[in-house]
This record gives C-alpha cells, structure tokens and sequence, in this order.
C-alpha cells in the first residue's frame, strides 16, 4: 500500500470520530516494508489542547506510541472512539494486534491499565495487547 492510500484510509477511519475536521494533520511515513509511522494532531499551537496519537506498524503489529485527548475532550468517552479507530485501521491495514504500554491514570482516576483490560485488552509482560482477529 503507498503511502497516500495508507493516508486515505486512516482519514476514512477517523471521520467517524465526533471531533475529526478536515483540516487535521495526518502524517504517514513508510520506513520500510516492514514499518510504519502514522500521527494525527488536531492542532499544532498547544499540546495541552491538541487531540493526538502516534503509531508505529511493524509487521503485522500496530504499535500504539502515544494517544492524548485535549483536555476539554475528557471525560466523554472520545478515547473509546479514538482507540476504535485505531484498531479497525489496524484491522484493514492487516495487523491482527495492537499493542502498548499502559502508564498513568485516566480522568475518571482508573488505572491506564484497567481501562485498557475494559476495552479488551490483556497484559503481556508491561505492555498490553488486543488480537484483533
């Protein structure tokens, strides 16, 4: 897949999310067949207020670097989406796992990691992983 099709179809994805606009930055980069970075940024001026993740494909694992919502998007379920459209990415780009490493608290004061085992999520030694097969 190039990487303008690999473009198209996170942008497809993410469509679906409640807060996506247009004007979003979506960067691709294909280092080489095996691995891939993909970012998306709502706004460059402020990582406070900047709805964003990284990811890293590597075979056919998808590797979730970073993902933050803006602050006045906590709260409202929006990671959920977030993490969703990640995954079905993923899925359509053939990986058939997601993976990463679980630090800190959610807004609500859970564990990252039990809010990753609520959306499917099981641990394999300090990250955590969902097939998705």
């Amino acid at each position: 897949m190039k990487q303008e099709e690999i473009s198209d179809l996170i942008k497809e994805k993410l469509r679906k999310f409640p807060i996506f606009n247009e004007t979003h930055k979506i960067g691709v980069k294909k280092i080489d067949e095996e691995k891939l970075w993909i970012g998306y940024r709502t706004a460059d001026e402020n990582p406070r207020s900047t709805t964003r993740f990284d990811l890293n494909i590597i075979g056919n694992t998808c590797y979730i670097l970073w993902i933050e919502l803006a602050k006045e998007h906590k709260g409202k379920d929006l990671g959920k989406s977030l993490f969703k459209i990640i995954e079905d990415f993923a899925k359509d780009y053939g990986c058939n796992k997601v993976r990463l490493t679980p630090s800190g608290q959610t807004i609500s004061g859970k564990s990252r990691l039990e809010y990753m085992k609520s959306l499917g999520y099981h641990e394999v030694g300090i990250e955590v992983e969902k097939n998705l097969s």
